[in-house]
């Protein structure tokens, strides 16, 4: 539909509420394949798992690459009662034009498991209007041209480029939220933050694209001011 595949499996998370399953939910926008090939494009993956078990609940998956193979990997997960450990482990088959090395859905096992075992602290993307409202402290660690094209109004920009020499401007008495455009880089400056200890960051699952996508359709369709200066969905 519009030029998008989308596919599912197994519960989602008004399915995993209502059956009284603890869960959380891994949401990554990973390359469908190699970056370097012409037709690449993001995909939007969302994988359900149980906590703490880590077992697959579901997943869906929607872009103009091949979500159905995504999702049937999922399916068999599922079937057999596999977990994130399993998923993470699984080695698909792999060629540039089909895939990248490590698949979307080895990149969302691997994210569910630092949500599992408390690597790392997210949040969603529905929570980010109500943190911008609030004043949050955001920081946004794209580059400066990126930050110039669209940005989370009231978002800081300190590029990841840039993120060891500026550490010293990250507030450590108050919480503090990361975002890039895919939550891959800053994931990394999470990491850099957790490892001169700092306690009190959290990631943006999806960040800006996915925050971008989230927020369009109600912004145009109940006239109300967007949150970012402007979208971005490349």
């Amino acid at each position: 539909m519009f030029g998008q595949n989308a596919a599912c499996t197994g519960m989602n998370e008004k399915a995993a509420q209502k059956a009284g399953i603890p869960y959380d939910v891994a949401y990554v926008l990973p390359s469908d394949k190699v970056g370097i090939m012409p037709d690449a494009h993001y995909m939007a993956f969302k994988l359900l798992f149980e906590v703490p078990t880590g077992r697959v609940l579901g997943a869906q998956a929607i872009g103009k690459g091949d979500v159905t193979r995504r999702i049937d990997v999922i399916a068999t997960m599922i079937t057999m009662g596999g977990t994130l450990e399993d998923l993470k482990e699984l080695e698909l088959c792999y060629s540039p034009v089909y895939g990248t090395a490590k698949d979307v859905v080895n990149i969302a096992a691997l994210v569910g498991l630092n949500l599992l075992y408390g690597r790392i602290r997210q949040v969603r993307v529905s929570d980010v209007r109500a943190l911008v409202e609030s004043g949050a402290y955001i920081i946004d660690v794209r580059e400066e041209k990126e930050y110039e094209r669209g940005h989370i109004k009231g978002a800081k920009n300190i590029p990841l480029s840039q993120f060891k020499e500026r550490m010293h401007e990250v507030p450590r008495d108050i919480p503090v939220y990361l975002h890039c455009r895919t939550s891959q880089r800053s994931y990394y400056a999470l990491c850099e933050l957790l490892g001169n200890g700092y306690d009190n960051a959290a990631n943006i699952s999806g960040s800006f694209l996915g925050i971008c996508l989230y927020e369009y359709f109600k912004d145009q369709s109940e006239g109300r001011e967007p949150i970012v200066t402007a979208y971005n969905f490349n």
